[in-house]
């Protein structure tokens, strides 16, 4: 499993999260026309490779009609991955080893006019041994 493969695998087994997007939770852009709620998350640049350890950070963007389901997604990504304080997803997920899953920015809330929906993206980092990465 590589990292945004465990990222999407985490995402989809947190039911409170489901019970609102279902299954729309897209690595790479949000395919055109989506509906929302929806989630679509991607690599943003400056990971690094040091040592045997890799770290990459992802920027989640959580989607919804109105502001206040966007953000309650958000939270809920949140603590999912609030793996660096002992909670969320923090160790083996799916065969995969994560070192650590943190908040790196919550970047609160963006109006998406063209869409008339609300975004609220976080940017998660997530560290892993390079071993772990098939």
């Amino acid at each position: 499993m590589k990292p945004y493969q465990a990222i999407g695998w985490s995402l989809l087994q947190t039911s409170a999260i489901t019970a609102i997007v279902s299954t729309r939770v897209y690595h790479g852009l949000r395919p055109a026309g989506t509906d929302v709620p929806c989630i679509n998350y991607y690599e943003i640049a400056g990971g690094t490779r040091q040592n045997g350890i890799e770290s990459q950070t992802f920027s989640v963007n959580c989607r919804a009609s109105s502001a206040g389901v966007a953000r309650n997604i958000a939270r809920l990504v949140l603590d999912l991955f609030a793996g660096s304080d002992g909670k969320g997803v923090y160790g083996t997920q799916n065969g995969f080893d994560i070192a650590r899953a943190s908040l790196r920015v919550d970047n609160g809330l963006v109006p998406e006019v063209e869409d008339n929906i609300f975004n609220a993206p976080v940017d998660i980092t997530l560290v892993n041994t390079v071993d772990t990465v098939s």
